[in-house]
């Protein structure tokens, strides 16, 4: 039954990869070239070393004391047959006919990335102040107790920060792809900045979505080159994906005695070394997370406590503080913790669809696919090209993230953007405000 199981996990990794490929080069950016992307990378890299090795292992660094247990194929056939399920009804939204993208619409807008920077930075410094990491402190702890005990106003800045990421990030691959930006000019300024707000906020995924993205761009530019070159790049990958990897180690006590320095770094780096020695055997389990398909296969095999829609409905309440409706929908990736251990423990999409509705997700999945990305495609056609490259980092970023909370940082993305085209669209300035 096993060899079955692989058979259609094949089947289906050809239809989305097939799909991915014409999304790639003759579609370009888009939301499903992300979701496509999400499948791909989070999903069927570790279904590959299952089918090859038997078993996903769990990734004790992190998760040894949460519930979560090594997949073995023999032993979860069952739950494969589920993710298949799963699966098949992304390839369904993916091959879907009724919507067709159509370009953006031809516009002046350019966008501010000034304005965009401005925000970004005014949020992280609030974040900063307001955890007290200038003065001292474990990154995550600070962090979250500075968002728990901030309120509403704590979890406006978050959406605002991560709007404003994204917008700088898609502004860069705008001006390099109208040519405003030569190619060094782009890659200082876009690797400076994601690794600086890897380093400030603790969070990869943004690097690795602007990473994905510029090697997108030169596969697409330049196949042949990026093919006969890939002996140079797979070392150079590899070194990146395992700093990526052992950054969750690094992050922690980074900022324990303030802004973090040189030796601190270098401690720190040491630390995650020996915590994570590197290793080729695991390697693609370490960049594809692949935690988060261990954690799919405990879903399917123990989790029975539905939600019924409860997290996607969290948006239309998030701006109602814990303190007065103490029952509020926590975020998808808490409850998950909750009920397997840890802190936080993602689900991806078919997780959390799967929690929320158990099987009806699967006819549910493609028309919510669908849904979000007719809305997010129709609502950024007026802002040009810089379209694309948000949709297709939110559709990366909708596979793995929380819906809540990624379809707040959209709306707040929107905003930003056309608050900040109506401004320029009036000449607002801060210097015309002080003339008044």
């Amino acid at each position: 039954m096993d060899h079955l199981v692989s058979f259609l996990f094949f089947v289906e990794f050809s239809l989305v990869f097939i799909c991915f490929l014409y999304n790639l080069f003759s579609v370009g950016f888009s939301f499903k070239l992300g979701i496509t992307f999400g499948l791909l990378f989070f999903i069927f890299l570790p279904i590959l070393v299952m089918i090859i090795t038997g078993k996903i292992p769990l990734l004790i660094s992190g998760f040894g004391n949460t519930g979560i247990t090594d997949v073995i194929l023999k032993e979860n056939i069952k739950s494969s047959l589920v993710l298949l399920l799963f699966i098949f009804s992304i390839i369904v939204y993916l091959y879907f006919p009724l919507i067709k993208i159509k370009k953006p619409l031809k516009t002046t807008f350019e966008p501010l990335i000034s304005s965009y920077f401005y925000s970004y930075a005014l949020g992280m410094l609030i974040v900063f102040i307001g955890s007290g990491l200038f003065k001292g402190g474990n990154w995550y702890d600070n962090r979250h107790n500075f968002f728990e005990s901030s309120g509403q106003l704590a979890v406006l800045i978050a959406f605002v920060l991560n709007s404003t990421k994204i917008l700088i990030i898609a502004s860069l691959f705008y001006k390099w792809l109208k040519k405003d930006y030569t190619i060094i000019k782009f890659l200082c300024y876009t690797v400076l900045f994601v690794l600086f707000d890897m380093f400030i906020s603790g969070n990869r995924i943004y690097l690795f979505c602007t990473a994905i993205g510029i090697c997108f761009i030169f596969l697409k530019r330049f196949p042949k080159k990026m093919l006969l070159l890939s002996p140079i790049f797979l070392p150079l990958i590899f070194f990146m994906g395992y700093f990526a990897s052992i950054f969750k180690h690094i992050r922690g006590p980074l900022f324990e005695k303030g802004l973090p320095t040189y030796d601190i770094f270098k401690e720190s780096l040491l630390r995650a070394i020996s915590l994570e020695p590197p290793s080729f055997s695991s390697f693609f389990l370490e960049i594809s997370e692949s935690i988060n398909v261990n954690v799919l296969y405990e879903i399917f095999n123990r989790y029975d406590n539905f939600l019924y829609g409860a997290t996607y409905i969290k948006p239309l309440f998030f701006y109602f503080p814990r303190s007065i409706w103490t029952s509020k929908p926590e975020s998808i990736t808490i409850i998950a913790a909750n009920n397997f251990g840890g802190a936080s423990l993602v689900t991806t999409i078919i997780g959390e669809i799967y929690m929320n509705f158990y099987f009806f997700g699967v006819v549910i999945l493609p028309f919510l696919l669908l849904f979000l990305d007719y809305i997010f495609s129709k609502s950024l056609r007026s802002f040009g090209n810089i379209s694309g490259i948000i949709l297709f980092i939110f559709g990366i970023l909708i596979f793995r993230m929380p819906f809540s909370d990624e379809l707040l940082v959209f709306i707040f993305l929107l905003l930003i953007l056309k608050g900040t085209k109506w401004l320029n669209e009036h000449n607002f300035t801060f210097k015309s405000l002080y003339e008044v």
